[in-house]
């Protein structure tokens, strides 16, 4: 024993020690002298003094340290077998038998191998002779996995000493299952110190793998033609096939020309039968060396969905709509003012696939109905239409009080809002400008040639009215910068005033030139304004002092007209000019550029150019109601526009004013506006049509073969991509690579409880495996963990039975698999290498890198920490009863008891 030493918690209360031996000591010695020399006034005095001592030790928080020798290091090789360091192998077993070499009889020393199971090849031993030889002759464990996690916990399991226990994990630390990081601390608390070798992968092949597989946003439909996304990633270049198979069957190959990195391929596809549908996706190259990453799993699972509810605020208003859809749907409608028919709950919601809103605004809405709305939507994954549409008692010649659904008051900042692709809001679009700046040279010289001085150079005041307009811009808008003189000089292509210096600078960088030549910066400003979309207004500001060239007459005479015949509107500012200059622009102005004389602006004051001129290029708000006819206009082609034709598009006489949030897709658009929009929300979509459906506005409209497509198609894109009905089994299912976990959801009453079956596919012609587990009573919530291994889609029933095995109910759902992340080549190396570090340092190790580092750390003492508190606390207790016994009784030391029992002999002697 060395290093003995007795600590306290809180030495200062040792300090205690003096007023408890006073209150000992001072009543012993004030006693008289007669009294205070009996034995039980002294033994009491004596125990008091102990109780005294021990009362206060175990208050301070006493404790013994002391060291010995250790003799009981134990360690454990946790090596990794897993595939994935298959190419590091030799390396390893290096390692390992230089390890077992320069042990000694101080260590005992064990091998475990994994990859997704665990080994104890060689059990712990301080007799390493053999070691090497039994550890390559040990069963292997599964290589096509690495599950770290739970190798530490099984290693950390086999010591009998965990204090000075220690783990070498030596691995290339690529994890496919399970989080090392969860467990290295809960056993480094343990004692068990974990040390990490590194090993890298070391793969250097040409390889190929097929990543994964992106389904198409819309719903997939019987009959209809559709693309797949398949990724692929390569770390060479080659040639490759691809070839795609549906429920067994076959497809076109599709030829691959790899490239490193990553790339995507379109796969078609189409199915011609609901139900369940294996996808198979198989790819060959040139060269590839790994193949069990070489075919990707999928399904689709076309289920029917028909199960439409209509809202209507009015009754019948929608009668118009029930008749336009296909006669196959179950339609439903309600009002959304019956009390008792309106669902309550999302429960009840999803007993339809497709929810439609005809004319709802949020206030007509019972309490808590949005809610339950929303819940369907963004967690279930069911569909929701809105269609605007009037109040009752409105005058269609009443702006204010003509919409229904949507005003911009009774939706801001309501949930309501929040789900639709579309915002209510105010909003004025976006308009496009190019100011052409002319910096010939009247602008800075005389009719001499001499120049200008700056107060009278034009050009100055040309670039300051400029940089004005540009101001009167909002921040939506766009500008670009144009200078004329014999040739034009783009300064600055159409950008966002958000850019204001850079705009600015552009403008302050033009030069003086010769020649006023138009023709050509018109030209160029109207094709790169009509080239701008997303934008409502297109116009051409010139700012200049003087009349075009009349050489170039015909030419920009001809450019006004083509730019007025694209909607390209155009304005003049007037820099000092003469009056036939004046006469000469406002000539071309109406006569060619379709204008009025007001459009020139012949600015006095040039620092502070007329407001008037914001007129020509303002752009109207968007009105909450807009009263017009108009033909919308086919944005995007897809599921929604299939079968309709431009040409085909009837007539609406009006639209709402709604904005397209950032994520949303525009199908129709009016003038400037969204007509048609949908978004993904949460597991479902959402879609806005920004007109009504009752005959309002539509009645040429819904009439028509067009818009019977268009809304049947509408419904069906809505539709969900699996099933949102109501179960009484609710199932999440997380989890990477093998190994997954289930969370299940349901009341269970006494003596129910839940059967968990997964069927995998067969294998080489073999027949299908079953795994079954079960879980008893919990509270709603149940959780079970098992593992998929085996390629294909995999089917999962989780059964609900009755105490006697009865079926309450089933809910089955299907998991796919391709294969194990073991076989993934392109593991980032940083991300090991950070690994190594992290559980080193989180099990209060180190990183080893030579086999004699091993047992360089390990502990040559063990330290014994010793609480005697209890112990002492017993002792006083004893101590203390015996204290009262003493003050009670009269008693004799045994040497006494002999003494008079001699005396006692020999006085009965005496006697007899």
């Amino acid at each position: 024993m060395t290093n003995f030493s007795i600590n306290f918690t809180h030495p200062w209360l040792l300090l205690l020690l003096i007023p408890a031996f006073a209150l000992t000591l001072v009543p012993y010695f004030l006693m008289n002298k007669k009294y205070r020399k009996t034995r039980n006034r002294i033994v009491s005095m004596v125990l008091h003094a102990v109780i005294m001592i021990l009362s206060v030790s175990i208050l301070a928080g006493i404790s013994f340290d002391y060291d010995r020798p250790n003799t009981e290091n134990e360690v454990i090789l946790l090596v990794d077998t897993s595939f994935s360091g298959a190419e590091s192998e030799n390396d390893k077993n290096e390692f390992i038998k230089s390890v077992a070499k320069s042990s000694n009889a101080r260590f005992k020393l064990g091998v475990v191998t994994f990859g997704f199971n665990q080994v104890y090849a060689v059990e712990m031993t301080d007799d390493t002779t053999d070691l090497y030889s039994k550890y390559l002759s040990a069963e292997k464990p599964d290589d096509t996995a690495t599950d770290i996690e739970a190798a530490l916990n099984y290693a950390a399991g086999l010591f009998k000493t965990p204090e000075t226990a220690r783990i070498v994990l030596i691995t290339d630390a690529v994890e496919t299952d399970g989080t090392a990081t969860n467990t290295i601390k809960s056993i480094a608390a343990q004692g068990i110190k974990v040390d990490t070798v590194y090993f890298p992968e070391e793969r250097n092949d040409d390889e190929v793998r097929l990543v994964g597989i992106e389904h198409p946003d819309e719903k997939i439909k019987v009959g209809e033609k559709f693309n797949m996304k398949l990724a692929i990633e390569s770390n060479y270049e080659g040639e490759a096939i691809v070839t795609p198979y549906d429920n067994s069957v076959a497809g076109l190959q599709i030829p691959v020309r790899l490239k490193e990195g990553m790339q995507y391929i379109e796969v078609p596809f189409e199915f011609t039968l609901p139900g369940m549908h294996e996808m198979n996706f198989e790819i060959t190259a040139n060269g590839d060396t790994l193949v069990q990453n070489n075919i990707y799993n999928s399904f689709v699972y076309l289920e029917i969905f028909d199960r439409v509810l209509i809202l209507e605020s009015q009754s019948g208003e929608s009668n118009a709509l029930v008749r336009m859809l296909k006669n196959e749907l179950q339609v439903t409608v309600m009002n959304i003012g019956d009390a008792e028919g309106v669902p309550e709950t999302v429960d009840e919601l999803r007993e339809y696939d497709e929810v439609v809103l005809l004319n709802i605004s949020n206030s007509d809405m019972p309490i808590g109905f949005i809610d339950i709305l929303n819940s369907f939507v963004y967690d279930y994954g069911g569909g929701v239409f809105t269609v605007c549409g009037n109040k009752p008692d409105a005058n269609p010649g009443d702006e204010e009080w003509t919409a229904n659904a949507y005003t911009r008051e009774d939706m801001y900042g309501s949930l309501y809002q929040e789900m639709l692709p579309v915002e209510v809001i105010e909003y004025t679009p976006p308009a496009a400008v190019m100011i052409l700046i002319d910096c010939s040279g009247s602008m800075v010289t005389y009719p001499d040639n001499s120049p200008l001085p700056d107060s009278e150079n034009k050009l100055i005041f040309a670039k300051e009215a400029a940089i004005a307009c540009v101001d009167m811009l909002s921040e939506r808008d766009y500008v670009g910068i144009l200078s004329l003189a014999e040739n034009f000089v783009e300064h600055l292509p159409l950008t966002a005033r958000t850019q204001r210096d850079k705009i600015l600078a552009s403008i302050e960088h033009i030069e003086p030139g010769t020649a006023t030549i138009f023709s050509t910066a018109l030209e160029h400003a109207g094709k790169s304004l009509a080239a701008m979309s997303g934008v409502e207004k297109r116009h051409i500001i010139i700012i200049t002092d003087g009349e075009p060239s009349s050489a170039d007459s015909d030419r920009y005479k001809t450019f006004f007209q083509e730019n007025a015949e694209m909607g390209i509107t155009t304005s003049v500012i007037g820099v000092r000019c003469e009056n036939s200059a004046k006469s000469t622009m406002k000539s071309l102005l109406t006569n060619y550029a379709g204008m009025t004389e007001e459009s020139f602006h012949d600015v006095d004051d040039l620092k502070n150019p007329s407001n008037t001129i914001e007129k020509d290029f303002e752009v109207s708000k968007i009105q909450e109601v807009n009263y017009e006819k108009f033909t919308p206009t086919i944005v995007k082609d897809g599921a929604v526009t299939q079968g309709i034709k431009q040409e085909d598009m009837p007539e609406l006489d009006g639209f709402y004013g709604l904005k397209l949030k950032e994520g949303a897709e525009v199908i129709l658009s009016g003038r400037f506006t969204p007509i048609y929009a949908q978004w993904q929300y949460g597991k479902g979509r959402v879609g806005t049509f920004a007109c009504d459906l009752n005959g309002t506005w539509s009645s040429s409209f819904i009439d028509t073969p067009t818009a019977t497509t268009l809304v049947n198609n509408i419904v069906e894109a809505l539709f969900p991509t699996e099933s949102v009905r109501s179960h009484d089994v609710e199932i999440k299912l997380d989890g990477k690579n093998y190994k997954l976990d289930m969370d299940i959801y349901t009341e269970l009453l006494e003596g129910q409880y839940i059967e968990l079956i997964v069927t995998s596919p067969a294998v080489n012609g073999g027949d299908e495996t079953v795994q079954k587990f079960t879980a008893g009573v919990g509270d709603r919530y149940s959780r079970m963990s098992f593992a998929i291994t085996t390629p294909g889609i995999h089917t999962i029933t989780v059964r609900k039975l009755a105490s006697d095995g009865t079926l309450i109910s089933e809910r089955v759902v299907y998991r796919e698999f391709s294969y194990s992340q073991e076989y993934n080549p392109f593991n980032d190396e940083e991300v090991a290498k950070a690994l190594i570090v992290t559980l080193a340092d989180s099990g209060r190790g180190v990183v080893i890198t030579e086999p004699y580092e091993v047992f360089e750390n390990a502990a040559k003492v063990r330290h014994i920490h010793i609480d005697p508190r209890i112990v002492f606390m017993i002792i006083a207790i004893v101590l203390f009863l015996l204290d009262i016994a003493v003050r009670k009784f009269k008693w004799k030391w045994i040497h006494e008891l002999v003494r008079e029992a001699k005396e006692k002999k020999e006085m009965d002697g005496k006697r007899g």
